[in-house]
């Protein structure tokens, strides 16, 4: 971990001419060589300033043989890695590759391939080329070694609590299982590659086991040969390309559950006895891949899609490029919600494989563009399947989730200053990234919305991007400047604090609204908030549009009657903290008229104090009466009436009814509990 300073170093260089490489002089079998070092650009560094990794060379295509030693838990192979120069020539070759013994390091030719002097700190491989090569020009490395993932102790992150790259499970028993975790930069602890996620390669793994087990990696199976011990070797191909830390593989006792989307195998590996439960978390697998497909106008990518469930996976899922890795606990649900609620991560892995697996974040400083929109896909999916309300409560747990983390830390959601990596794994780039791209939904509109998406990822497609690119993309479909919204809320950190006050005036019969920016200044900038306001007078409801870029700001508007309810920002978008003036009688409107999840959740909860007035009970008492399950279910946690009161028997009655016919098991069984005590 790199120690935080103020400034570093300031570089100068001349600025004519070839600029001349720093030469590393270093031993290998008492052979003296020389590596060039990576040039660093003009710049003035700022503490834990975290650029894009410099691209000396490209990762073109990497053929890896790959065995396990059970016992010892290593992994022996043979790696051969085409590689070419980015843009200036080099006669150097630096790999990642964590706690290796290296047998051999080679560069291949025709005719015989030449030994290559190296060197290893146990975790770059220093390759000295056999001559200079230019930009373009490819070449193979062949390197034999052992992997030794158990000598690996640095810890990991709230998302990925360990950084081994290869486990073993169990692997002292007839249940074994291997797997693999590449992200974020693990892939080199059982692979050498340039494990950065601005490299893209192909890949061809050939995975020797014993033949009574099942493997899985990326791409297509294209072969299985019987080897003479017994064993047996798979061989997995993929063409397209894809970052290094997204390469997977898994071996163990598995039953396939089959399935397709169009003629595209999705298939499922489970063992045994979860063969019934992976089927039933999985079941919308083929109908998410359809939605995706349909909602970017954008079909899936890559050559298949397998989800494969592994005992004590150190992160919750990883979106390997066609092959998600599913942590067991998944197959941990007692009813429907908690399935759908197992669903959720299934539809995250999925998304994935447009937002990081076909577009990839050119740097860790912008995992928002692929965690973000993974969890935003979330939404799009609850959205698609089982509708608006169910959607708005998972966005609503997701703001739950940013608050808490907020409390303690507040970053940028693109931030370029970070101790380490593992700290871009949080609820800014998750969960407070999702209702960012909400508000951009929003802002711009559905069609706009999902045009944008559909135009980044054809632009770049099996390449990478910034948050620049997706801003231009939108800007490109829009015709809108969005700098505005892209600096706000990608760029900058916190949320706005609004103090709002409504007050009716009798005398000018206009509602007036004083709105007050009261974050601090240093914890996040005064913003250009668009907002709609709804005016709600009985049961019909008039909407205003007003846009905030100041401080302080005033509003009024011509009304004959006081409203009996004014909801700022009445579309449920914005991410803001808003304290306001509402009245106990505010609240009884909002909670009975038909607004949206929040507000009505809002309103719950503000009641629920005054739940011994019949005013406040009768409008519980309509709650039981709508179709939306949790609506139902905080009614009955709060509505207890005794016998004396006059909504008794009525309430009684609803809730036999919910007991008898309510589709929700959840609410039926509270029903059931508190129907038996009126008993």
């Amino acid at each position: 971990m790199k120690k935080s300073i103020y400034i570093i170093l300031i570089i100068l260089m001349s600025s004519c001419g070839t600029q001349k490489s720093n030469v590393e002089e270093f031993q290998n079998d008492n052979v003296s060589v020389s590596s060039q070092n990576i040039i660093e650009p003009n710049l003035v560094y700022a503490f834990d300033y975290r650029e894009t990794p410099t691209k000396i060379n490209d990762i073109v295509h990497t053929v890896l043989r790959i065995k396990f030693d059970y016992k010892t838990k290593q992994a022996f192979g043979k790696a051969e890695i085409t590689v070419k120069p980015h843009f200036y020539k080099t006669d150097s070759l630096w790999l990642d590759a964590k706690m290796f013994t290296i047998i051999s390091v080679q560069i291949y030719s025709e005719n015989s391939n030449k030994m290559l002097a190296f060197k290893y700190d146990n975790s770059i491989i220093k390759i000295k080329l056999d001559r200079e090569y230019n930009k373009g020009e490819e070449y193979k490395v062949i390197i034999d070694y052992i992997a030794n993932p158990e000598k690996i102790t640095v810890g990991g992150s709230w998302a990925i609590n360990d950084n081994k790259g290869l486990y073993f499970i169990d692997s002292d028993t007839e249940n074994p299982q291997i797997w693999t975790q590449g992200e974020t930069e693990s892939n080199s602890a059982w692979f050498p590659t340039i494990d950065s996620p601005n490299q893209k390669m192909s890949q061809e793994f050939y995975i020797t086991v014993k033949n009574e087990f099942k493997t899985l990696s990326n791409g297509n199976l294209v072969a299985s040969l019987l080897n003479d011990d017994g064993t047996r070797t798979d061989y997995w191909k993929q063409d397209k390309k894809h970052a290094p830390y997204l390469a997977m593989i898994a071996v163990g006792r598995y039953e396939i559950i089959e399935n397709y989307w169009r003629d595209l195998p999705v298939f499922v590996y489970a063992e045994q006895n979860d063969v019934e439960k992976a089927k039933a978390v999985c079941e919308n697998t083929s109908k998410m891949i359809e939605f995706y497909s349909r909602i970017l106008k954008y079909d899936y990518p890559w050559d298949k899609y397998s989800q494969i469930f592994v005992r004590n996976f150190v992160s919750g899922a990883m979106e390997n490029t066609g092959a998600t890795v599913l942590g067991s606990y998944l197959l941990n649900f007692n009813d429907e919600i908690s399935r759908r609620e197992n669903e959720n991560t299934i539809a995250h892995e999925l998304s994935h494989q447009w937002f990081g697996d076909l577009v990839t974040c050119e740097s860790w400083a912008n995992l928002p563009l692929n965690e973000s929109f993974a969890t935003y896909m979330e939404y799009a999916w609850i959205e698609n399947q089982y509708g608006k309300l169910e959607a708005e409560k998972h966005l609503a747990e997701d703001r739950m989730s940013y608050d808490f983390e907020s409390s303690y830390k507040n970053e940028n959601l693109i931030r370029f200053h970070y101790k380490s990596r593992d700290d871009m794994f949080d609820t800014h780039s998750y969960q407070k990234g999702a209702l960012i791209l909400n508000m951009l939904r929003n802002e711009v509109g559905d069609e706009a919305f999902w045009e944008s998406l559909n135009y980044y990822l054809k632009i770049h497609k099996f390449g990478t991007a910034e948050v620049h690119d997706l801003r231009i993309a939108f800007e490109e479909i829009t015709g809108k400047d969005l700098n505005w919204f892209f600096n706000q809320w990608f760029l900058n950190k916190g949320i706005p604090k609004l103090d709002i006050t409504f007050t009716y005036n009798e005398q000018t019969k206009k509602q007036e609204i004083n709105i007050i920016q009261t974050q601090k200044n240093g914890t996040a900038p005064i913003y250009i908030l668009p907002a709609k306001i709804a005016f709600w007078f009985g049961d019909k409801v008039e909407y205003r549009k007003i846009i905030l870029d100041k401080s302080s700001q005033k509003f009024s508007f011509s009304f004959a009657q006081k409203p009996d309810l004014v909801i700022f920002d009445s579309d449920n978008c914005l991410l803001i903290s808003k304290k306001t003036n509402l009245t106990k009688e505010n609240y009884i409107v909002q909670l009975s008229q038909n607004t949206n999840y929040r507000d009505k959740t809002e309103a719950i909860k503000y009641l629920k104090i005054y739940i011994d007035e019949n005013e406040v009970k009768n409008a519980f008492l309509k709650l039981l009466d709508n179709e939306f399950w949790e609506y139902k279910f905080l009614t009955l946690q709060i509505l207890k009436p005794k016998k004396r009161d006059s909504i008794y028997n009525e309430y009684k009655s609803k809730v036999e009814n919910i007991m008898k016919n309510d589709k929700n098991s959840r609410v039926k069984k509270l029903a059931q509990s508190i129907f038996e005590d009126l008993e």
